[in-house]
């Protein structure tokens, strides 16, 4: 029991860990420019309790308070012991060299502002790092996409009768192993979002999960009726039918994530420009409020200018910083804008707001962005990588699969008489093509949000993808059940 207490200590400790080297960064930088603008460490730590878009690190702050306030110990000496079990080794250095460079009278501000770049340095690292785990899930997911194509032309190829092979003795599809394997993909593509879900973080939040089954739902639900009830069972369209629900039910989740991710970019791009213009205007000699004031005042933030200028408009209203604060929150959840207003409120606030401490937070949030942008921009080509290996594997299987079929409806035409048994086997090689037909329209759908997750950090992100590589999809199928591409046409030698 105490091995295994001891393992889910370890374990806790490993993800609190985890948690506050992502928090870090920003936690070194509010310190950083807090401490430049006069504040000392008791102060600073009172401020950070009251941050809730750091939780683990507000966590950890609160845990050194109350020894201050509960036990009368000094500030230095609560940061000290702080320093000696954290969660993180990152922090636990910052704390040590934090309360040495004080004790030591030394030049605490660059040592402050020395570590707030290295943790953006480090930050930037740990970036490129996910992008290459990125990589290696996205590697092994077209692996084994390729594997399984492999698999069935492998099945379809064994044999002096392929599809025999397929639909087994006597067409009993119900024990077969290729029903089996139809189902592998799909399967496999919930396995893999479930582990990109916990690789790329981003800013981005996914469309409500309410709205998105009060929209979604109903077409798939429609679609999944019709195949079962097998209404067009004699037109054999039941993977059109469920490609069809399926873009359906991805438009309205296409539109709203499409809307919140430009949005999101705007805010992104927009803040340190602002920040920027805000510094610019500081150095002029204008008060800080009135650089805010000025700074947001802008038409050409896009979407971003109606938040924007309310900012402007609250501030010569009055309206208290903590307040407008609230107000920007509740309009846009990207946590890098949020972040970084925040400290520009918090200086502020503070009385700070000099010309150097406004010049660095400018610096630190175009850093911060340049980093997203640079991490957007090599996560992009894996979008042209999963529709070509999804679009070319679906075309595969169902092109070999078809030409196998034609084959032998070719050999029982050039038999005297059909036999019934051939009758039977091949309305149910069409039975099992229209399966195969089936689960590569959802693998493909199911790929969209993979590939969405991958590259702009939210399931919600692919249902656009998933659109383009169902109808991509559905029109391979076109392609080869009315014999635009056949395999075994092409296979022909001339006469």
């Amino acid at each position: 029991m105490l091995s295994l207490k001891s393992l889910s200590d370890s374990e806790y400790e490993k993800k609190q860990g985890k948690k506050i080297d992502r928090e870090l960064p920003y936690f070194i930088t509010l310190i950083t420019l807090l401490a430049t603008s006069g504040l000392g460490p008791y102060t600073i730590l009172k401020k950070i309790v009251d941050i809730n878009l750091l939780p683990t690190i507000k966590g950890e702050a609160s845990k050194i308070i109350k020894r201050i306030d509960m036990l009368g110990i000094d500030p230095l000496v609560a940061l000290s012991q702080a320093k000696e079990r954290p969660s993180s080794k990152a922090l636990g250095e910052f704390l040590g060299g934090y309360v040495s460079a004080i004790q030591s009278g030394g030049n605490v501000i660059s040592y402050l502002k020395s570590k707030m770049f290295s943790s953006y340095e480090m930050l930037e690292n740990r970036e490129k790092q996910s992008i290459e785990k990125v990589s290696g899930i996205v590697h092994a997911y077209l692996t084994a996409q390729i594997v399984i194509l492999a698999v069935f032309i492998l099945i379809a190829a064994v044999g002096s009768s392929p599809l025999t092979v397929l639909m087994g003795n006597g067409g009993i599809p119900n024990s077969d192993p290729p029903y089996q394997l139809l189902a592998i993909p799909p399967v496999m593509s919930i396995v893999f979002m479930k582990i990109a879900q916990h690789l790329n973080k981003a800013n981005i939040r996914e469309v409500e999960v309410k709205k998105l089954i009060l929209y979604g739902l109903p077409a798939i639900l429609a679609a999944v009726v019709l195949i079962f009830t097998n209404v067009f069972y004699s037109l054999h369209i039941n993977a059109y039918i469920l490609g069809s629900g399926l873009v359906a039910a991805s438009i309205w989740p296409t539109i709203r994530f499409n809307k919140m991710y430009k949005e999101n970019l705007d805010a992104e791009t927009s803040t340190p420009q602002i920040l920027r213009d805000i510094t610019e205007a500081r150095k002029a000699g204008i008060g800080p409020e009135k650089c805010i004031i000025h700074a947001c005042k802008r038409k050409d933030f896009d979407t971003f200018t109606p938040i924007a200028n309310g900012i402007s408009n609250k501030l010569e209203w009055g309206i208290p910083l903590n307040n407008i604060f609230d107000t920007i929150q509740n309009e846009i959840k990207n946590f890098q804008v949020l972040i970084s207003f925040r400290i520009l409120f918090e200086i502020i606030f503070s009385g700070g707001g000099n010309v150097n401490t406004l010049d660095t937070l400018a610096d630190t949030s175009e850093k911060i962005h340049n980093i997203e942008k640079t991490k957007r921009e090599m996560l992009k080509p894996y979008i042209m990588v999963g529709f070509l290996l999804i679009s070319i594997t679906g075309f595969t299987t169902i092109l070999t699969i078809q030409s196998f079929s034609d084959i032998n409806e070719q050999k029982s035409i050039g038999q005297t008489t059909m036999g019934q048994k051939d009758k039977v086997n091949l309305g149910q090689t069409n039975a099992f093509i229209e399966l195969v037909s089936i689960a590569i329209i959802l693998q493909a759908w199911l790929a969209g949000l993979f590939i969405g997750r991958i590259t702009k950090g939210a399931f919600s992100g692919g249902f656009l993808f998933s659109i383009l590589l169902t109808i991509i999809t559905m029109i391979t199928i076109i392609t080869v059940q009315f014999h635009i591409v056949n395999l075994s046409n092409i296979m022909k030698s001339p006469t």
